[in-house]
Formats: C-alpha cells, sequence, structure tokens
C-alpha cells in the first residue's frame, strides 16, 4: 500500500490494536486538586470504590477526537480505598454540548465563562455514565454555562438499594509483587496486538466476524494453492485439499477525484493476510486505512498521543520520529526504532478502496531461515503508522490529519505458516521452491 505523499507524517507501530489493548486506564502523574467548593464525594466513605472497564478501542477514540481547547470539567468521581485514591474528571463540548464518555487523568486549569478546563489530557477506560448513574459524580463547584450546562441532567442517578447487614468477609490476601519493569512498561505478545478489532492469530472465521460488525460496504477474499513444481513431467502440480484463504479485504470506497485517490475523503479500508496453511489459516499481517474529510479531520497531536499512550516507547507524542516502529521482541518487551526496515514490508498510506490488493502471499515469497533473522535480529511483531496533515505547513497544534494507515505484522506467525506449508508440500511428493508456490486464482468476492 502506497509511500508517503505531500505533508504525511508516517508512523510505524511494532504491533497489537488495534485489539489493539493497553491504554491509559492506568496512566501515571499526581492527581489534580479540585476547584474551591468542590465536595469530596467519593471520598467521604471509606468503602472501596470501583467501576467496570469500557472499551480500549473507544477510549482511543476519544483520545483522538477531544480538543483540549473546546472541553470543560462537568464533574469527578473518585476510585480506589483510602488513603489511595485516583480522581477521574469529566468532560463536555463546550461548542456541542455533548459530554465525553469517559473519564480522563490530567492538569486543571482555567477556562473562558468561569468553567474549568484541563490539559496534558489521558483519557481512562471509566465511563461517567457508570459513576454517575452509581451517584458516584461530583459536580458541585464546576460552573457550566452555554449548551454545556445541562451536560449533568442526561443520566439520572440509580437509586441507593437497601443495605443488607452481612458479616465482614476476612481481608483478602496481599496482591502478588508486580512483575519486573520492561520498556515503558509495556508486554505484548504477537496475538494481543489488536488493530480496531482485528487480531494477530486470528483465523478467517473471526476475522470475517469483526469485519461484518464494522458495516462496511464492500467485501472481497483471495484464495491460493498450495503446489510443486513435478520434475520429471515438468509441470505445477496442485497438493490435495491445498486451497487456503490467503487475503481477505473489506472497504468502504470515497468518492474519488480525477486525479486518482483523495487524501481528504471519508472513508475505511482492511487488508488482512493469512499463512498458507489450509483450513488452519491464521492472520498474519493487517493494515487498516482510516480516511477523514477536512471537516471530520483530527489533530496530528491526538493521534500521536494516542500511538504514545497504546504502546508506549517515548517520553511525550512530539518525541515521535517522522516514521516511527514499535518492535514486540520474543520476552514480550517492546522496543522501537527500525534498524530492519520492517517498515518496509506492508507500512505506508494505504487506498480506502483495495478491490484490487493482488499481494502474494508473504509466507511462500520467504523461507523459513528469513522469518528467523527477521526474529532473531527485529522482532516477533512489528506496528507501524503513517499518516497525511492536510495543512502540514500550519503549527504543530493546528495540524489535521486526514487519512493515517496502521499495519501489524507478525514474522514468528508467518514463520509458522511458513514451516507448515513446507511440511503439507513435502508430504504430498513434493520439493519446495519458492518458485514453485505460486499465485492461486482469486475465489469469487463475497458481500457481507
Amino acid at each position: 500500500m502506497g509511500g508517503s505523499v505531500g505533508n504525511s507524517r508516517r508512523v510505524r507501530f511494532s504491533t497489537l490494536a488495534a485489539s489493539l489493548t493497553l491504554l491509559c486506564a492506568g496512566a501515571g502523574g499526581a492527581l489534580a486538586d479540585p476547584p474551591a467548593g468542590a465536595e469530596a464525594g467519593a471520598s467521604a466513605s471509606d468503602a472501596p470504590k470501583s467501576l467496570p472497564e469500557g472499551s480500549v478501542f473507544l477510549s482511543l477514540q476519544q483520545s483522538f477526537k477531544d480538543n483540549p481547547d473546546l472541553m470543560a470539567v462537568r464533574g469527578h468521581f473518585e476510585l480506589g480505598s483510602p488513603p489511595k485514591f485516583r480522581r477521574y474528571y469529566c468532560l463536555v463540548n463546550t461548542k456541542t454540548g455533548k459530554p465525553d464518555t469517559y473519564g480522563v487523568l490530567g492538569d486543571l486549569v482555567p477556562h473562558a465563562g468561569g468553567m474549568t478546563g484541563m490539559k496534558n489530557i489521558a483519557v481512562s477506560l471509566y465511563s461517567c455514565v457508570d459513576a454517575q448513574q452509581q451517584g458516584m459524580l461530583v459536580t458541585t463547584g464546576y460552573v457550566l454555562t452555554g449548551v454545556a450546562a445541562n451536560a449533568n441532567t442526561a443520566v439520572t442517578p440509580a437509586p441507593t438499594p437497601t443495605r443488607v447487614q452481612t458479616p465482614t468477609p476476612p481481608p483478602p490476601p496481599p496482591p502478588p509483587p508486580p512483575p519486573p519493569p520492561v520498556a515503558n512498561n509495556i508486554r505484548l505478545s504477537p496475538d494481543q496486538i489488536d488493530i480496531a478489532g482485528v487480531k494477530l492469530g486470528m483465523s478467517p472465521d473471526e476475522v470475517r466476524a469483526v469485519l461484518k460488525s464494522k458495516k462496511l460496504l464492500d467485501y472481497d477474499e483471495s484464495a491460493e494453492t498450495l503446489s510443486y513444481l513435478d520434475s520429471v513431467k515438468g509441470v505445477m502440480q496442485p497438493i490435495p485439499n491445498g486451497r487456503f484463504v490467503n487475503v481477505i479485504a473489506a472497504w468502504t470506497p470515497a468518492p474519488l477525484s480525477s486525479a486518482g485517490d483523495s487524501f481528504q475523503v471519508d472513508g475505511e479500508s482492511f487488508e488482512v493476510m493469512f499463512t498458507p496453511v489450509p483450513g488452519r489459516e491464521r492472520a498474519m499481517a493487517i493494515v487498516h486505512s482510516v480516511g477523514y474529510s477536512p471537516a471530520n479531520a483530527m489533530r496530528e497531536t491526538a493521534l500521536e498521543s494516542g500511538l504514545v499512550n497504546k504502546y508506549g516507547g517515548f517520553g511525550e507524542s512530539n518525541d515521535l520520529p517522522q516514521s516511527p516502529t514499535w518492535r514486540v521482541q520474543s520476552g514480550g518487551n517492546v522496543l522501537v526504532g527500525d534498524p530492519c526496515n520492517g517498515h518496509g514490508i506492508f507500512g505506508g498510506l494505504g487506498g480506502l478502496n483495495v478491490a484490487k490488493t493482488g499481494r502474494e502471499n508473504l509466507a511462500l515469497k520467504k523461507t523459513p531461515d528469513d522469518f528467523k533473522s527477521q526474529i532473531d535480529h527485529c522482532a516477533v511483531a512489528l506496528i507501524t503508522e503513517d499518516h497525511f496533515t492536510a495543512n502540514g505547513g500550519a503549527l504543530r497544534a493546528d495540524r489535521l490529519v486526514t487519512r493515517f494507515t496502521v499495519t501489524a505484522y507478525s514474522p514468528a506467525i508467518a514463520l509458522d505458516g511458513a514451516k507448515t506449508a513446507t511440511g503439507l508440500i513435502q508430504a504430498a511428493g513434493g520439493a519446495v521452491k519458492k518458485s514453485a508456490t505460486p499465485r492461486g486464482k482469486d475465489e469469487p468476492a463475497s458481500k457481507l
């Protein structure tokens, strides 16, 4: 999928997310003090306070969309047990009046009209709606004006249940000690890498289910057949039951300009490549592209902050190089940088229409030794990201992203597929050569 275009910023991941699954529910930093007059709220009780965790992907979307200049605090809630409370703030968009879903951490600052704003925002996985329904949301002391004034009337707190006296249970055993620290405090394995719901290692049926839920307009599958060169007859011979799913693609195409693919239109595409193991295929590469019209574009700083929160590796979002790559090691720790040019395998800004993918299966193009070398010298999985800014000459805080592409690729999964395919060809009596495994004909397209 294509290279850099115009003012595009290229960012790489060594993935999943993605499922895509570590965000900022546990983000660090000191707790900010409430504005004068705010109630103690949840800290008035010695009982531990907790809420269920929500969707990592939706939390990341909120991080991408929020513009701190337009957000005001409508209240806060606290989680934990005395004396270790963590305070989360609930925000409302002062332009639209729409409250955010998830609580955030950050630093309080004055806002126009006497309201309270925030900076250095990190989005958690705890829902403000859940906190409000359980009567945990403290709104006293926070001024809201204009369309934001009704933000705290959207949800009626649930009635307090009648308490029944029960014997006090024994205290739980102390938690186990934390694992030893690793770079960025993040550990991943290939099957934990989640790109917008599609995970490395998924079966074709699992990928189909995820893509169907996206309700994209177009869908296509291509297949190949494992085969070998018959040295006696001098022709290619397919192995019995050698048909396998090579690529599944789904997309909602955007209108194309006369010059070709436009980088400033709404749309989305997925392309997933599988290991060449008939009946036991696993996703070894994922390419996900999202496009925005200028009216729907996200800020470049929000995109980069979301990447740093999810994959770590950099102190701040503005530390990202122009084309970063995240590399997952065999022990699970995550490194950054691209000494082996992993970005060149699947990276680059992708098109929103992937009907003509034409990708030859990677596990049939390289030998097992090639993949072992990638694993030993680079990673068991890589994540990359590239994006296009419509106004690249603007100040960094004002740049708008109208296309980004996230890719995930696992040499470890590809190696497993290559070794299995080699064994199947040898069992069928064939000698394995890279040139003896050509692409098969594509299967008819199937519509979701």
